[in-house]
């Protein structure tokens, strides 16, 4: 038990998070983190304009492109090296893509940490405005105070038990017989009963 104890000490008590769902120990909720605050954005006729972020891998995204009076942009979202490939005219893979954007929602998890470029690619001959932003959202899982503090729990109780364990496995010693009457071995200090000629413990006569 306190071998348990110091293992979540090391690993935290995050380790308990399967069995927390499991057992109803936990509870769950969503925060929301501004990545990009809608911001105006103007894309030129015949020509695109793009906005970079740095996102994580295993984060979701969320975000919303909406085009003024009605027009419309291609929205294409991609990491760097495929926008490397698309702008000089090279054949690129879209993480997402969305050919005719006017208001448009999208939510995306990139499968690999880096840089990734959002881009509003305006087809026309006259300029787009458009107000763009983006959020990161992540379900955070919250442990019940019975499980954040276990290894406490567990450390205490497995002190407890070893100290029982460590009293009940003493022996206790044997009193030793009382001899009420009797003679003193001059040679070992034993107290003998009267009737024995010879010490009981080193075995010497009495006289």
């Amino acid at each position: 038990m306190i071998v348990v104890a110091i293992l979540l000490f090391e690993q935290g008590t995050q380790v308990l998070t399967p069995l927390a769902g499991l057992t109803g120990l936990s509870s769950h909720y969503t925060t929301e983190t501004v990545i990009l605050a809608p911001t105006l954005y103007s894309v030129p006729a015949s020509n695109y304009s793009f906005v970079s972020e740095d996102l994580h891998s295993g984060s979701q995204v969320v975000g919303l492109l909406q085009v003024a009076e009605g027009l419309e942009v291609a929205f294409y979202v991609m990491n760097e090296g495929n926008f490397s490939l698309w702008r000089t005219g090279h054949p690129s893979v879209l993480v997402l893509a969305e050919p005719i954007a006017v208001s448009y929602n999208f939510t995306l998890s990139p499968s690999v940490t880096g840089t990734y470029y959002f881009v509003f690619a305006n087809q026309d001959n006259s300029p787009r405005t458009i107000i763009f932003s983006l959020n990161s959202t992540q379900t955070v899982t919250v442990l019940s105070p019975l499980l954040q503090y276990a290894s406490f729990e567990l450390l205490f109780l497995g002190a407890v038990l070893s100290f029982l364990g460590l009293r009940g496995g003493k022996k206790k010693a044997k009193p030793s017989p009382m001899v009420k009457s009797g003679w003193k071995c001059k040679f070992c200090g034993a107290l003998n009963e009267e009737h024995r000629v010879f010490c009981v413990k080193c075995d010497r006569s009495k006289s």
